[in-house]
């Protein structure tokens, strides 16, 4: 994928040069059109990837890091980056937010539209014609999942439209999720269930399945979407990689758990700005609450709040879940060549993510680190939970929490909270389980409006860093937690987002916007 990422830029490029050369022919020739495009496999190729293109974020707040700026996880003080009013539950139709997710998914979608018709009238082979049109089928169903979660009734676009074609009113959810689970489905029937060489990073059999759980997760049809995470799993295709640390950095991209993700080169396509780099290691955006650094349990399974834990607040950090070092340059940690003291940084909250920072990089603005959208750590905890929420308790759902557990090398449910748990007390574990297995990978905050759970919105905590600022003795550090940021749920809006007030204005057909907006 990565390969045909530079193709595309080259005959972009050579294109927008070639127009120089005749201003009188009346070809165009500074953009690409079906008339004169989709002759060939290397021409609908380009064309397909254009529409993986669109992945990428489109502007500062669809970062993936930034839904968790969103959520009880962390923050972003800084409001101009988009996040901070969300974060707060003070979001508007004018909101940048929204419109950036709004705008990037019916991109996806209208761009996923066109290749449909297109390639079908190209002269390519039927068995091209069969993978590509899958794959594009797939991005359409992944963007309109991601459109239902946040909005929930959306306009179902499925073919090119003319102008006066243009004004669509919003479809009801159940239409919409209909039409994505047959994207879904469709694309699993005719997608590989691997690549290699330049293709890596195509869709594949299991990211149309994963997502398909997904969305049926999501939209709590727990049956089917059980089926589904099944079927990923029954492929025998991923496994967990070994070292959970080491999974998120460049040198370990493409392993064995990632099911899908966003493919960037150096140089020719890196991160757009902002990248992870930039945002996360350079930045005094990131941070992360106090909240989240206490979810995580003691190497004996316990919570921290449990006097059993052998937790000690004024030495926080020893015999933790190894998922806390790995994801948080934590007080005290190394920080690229340095220790870190909070003191002498200007995060507030006095702890930065770790994951995804790619600390020490020449060139934060020259990222190429791929984001992973899906691994097969989700597929076991969506098939659990899943499960779970269906009433089908049986021992397969406490051996794939701890499958997840036993990579962070954290003892069994069984072994710590019990082997006879009822389904309010399995849930809790489950949950747990995903807040610290997926910190800073964008799904807290989806999480969150899904499970609505209105205890997970609260004030923002972080360390006094004060306290935290003699690096040559640090046991005279203290661990006191100061308030950050108020946050309070909006029952009148609810858990949805608004329409864009920018689209409404150009289509009224959009009216009404969802409750509170």
């Amino acid at each position: 994928m990565k390969t045909i990422y530079k193709v595309l830029i080259a005959f972009l490029v050579i294109g927008l040069a070639s127009c120089k050369k005749d201003l009188l022919d009346k070809t165009p020739k500074d953009r690409l059109s079906p008339s004169t495009f989709f002759q060939n496999e290397t021409q609908v190729k380009m064309a397909l990837v254009g529409i993986y293109n669109a992945l990428q974020p489109n502007a500062t707040p669809a970062h993936f890091f930034q839904f968790d700026f969103e959520s009880d996880n962390a923050y972003c003080q800084d409001a101009w980056q988009g996040s901070k009013e969300v974060g707060e539950w003070q979001t508007t139709s004018n909101s940048w937010a929204p419109y950036a997710k709004w705008t990037q998914d019916y991109t996806i979608i209208s761009r996923a539209n066109e290749f449909l018709k297109d390639v079908a009238a190209s002269s390519v082979s039927a068995t091209t014609k069969t993978q590509m049109s899958a794959e594009a089928k797939f991005l359409r169903g992944y963007a309109y999942a991601d459109l239902i979660s946040y909005f929930g009734d959306v306009p179902l676009i499925t073919e090119v439209q003319s102008l006066s074609e243009a004004y669509v009113a919003r479809t009801p959810k159940a239409t919409v999720l209909t039409q994505v689970v047959n994207d879904l489905t469709d694309a699993a029937n005719a997608l590989p269930t691997s690549y290699s060489g330049s293709d890596v990073g195509r869709a594949t059999k299991g990211a149309a399945l994963a997502y398909k759980a997904k969305v049926l997760l999501y939209n709590q049809k727990w049956a089917d979407a059980a089926q589904a995470a099944l079927d990923v799993i029954n492929l025998k295709a991923y496994t967990l990689y070994p070292d959970y640390g080491s999974m998120f950095d460049e040198a370990h991209e493409n392993n064995s758990e990632v099911i899908f993700d966003i493919q960037y080169i150096p140089t020719t396509q890196p991160q757009p700005w902002p990248s992870s780099a930039l945002s996360l290691s350079v930045w005094p955006t990131p941070n992360v609450t106090a909240d989240l650094i206490d979810s995580y349990y003691m190497t004996n399974g316990l919570p921290i709040t449990n006097p059993a834990s052998g937790y000690n607040s004024q030495n926080p950090y020893v015999n933790r879940d190894p998922r806390l070092a790995a994801s948080v340059v934590l007080p005290g940690s190394q920080w690229g060549t340095i220790t870190y003291i909070p003191a002498n940084d200007v995060v507030p909250s006095g702890a930065r993510p770790r994951k995804y920072a790619a600390i020490g990089i020449a060139d934060p603005n020259n990222c190429s680190l791929n984001t992973i959208l899906m691994r097969y750590a989700d597929v076991l905890l969506m098939r659990a939970e899943a499960l779970i929420e269906g009433g089908n308790i049986t021992p397969e759902v406490y051996t794939l929490i701890d499958q997840v557990r036993a990579r962070a090398k954290m003892p069994s449910v069984e072994s710590v909270e019990g082997a006879a748990l009822g389904q309010t007390q399995l849930r809790a574990v489950l949950r747990h389980e995903r807040r610290v297995e997926f910190f800073m990978e964008g799904t807290r905050y989806a999480d969150m409006l899904r499970w609505k759970d209105q205890s997970l919105v609260h004030d923002v905590y972080g360390y006094d860093k004060s306290l935290l600022s003699n690096p040559a003795s640090p046991s005279t550090w203290q661990f006191k937690q100061v308030k950050l940021e108020t946050r309070t749920f909006d029952p009148n809006k609810g858990w949805l987002w608004p329409v864009p007030q920018a689209d409404i204005d150009i289509n009224k057909k959009l009216l009404p916007n969802n409750p509170g907006y």
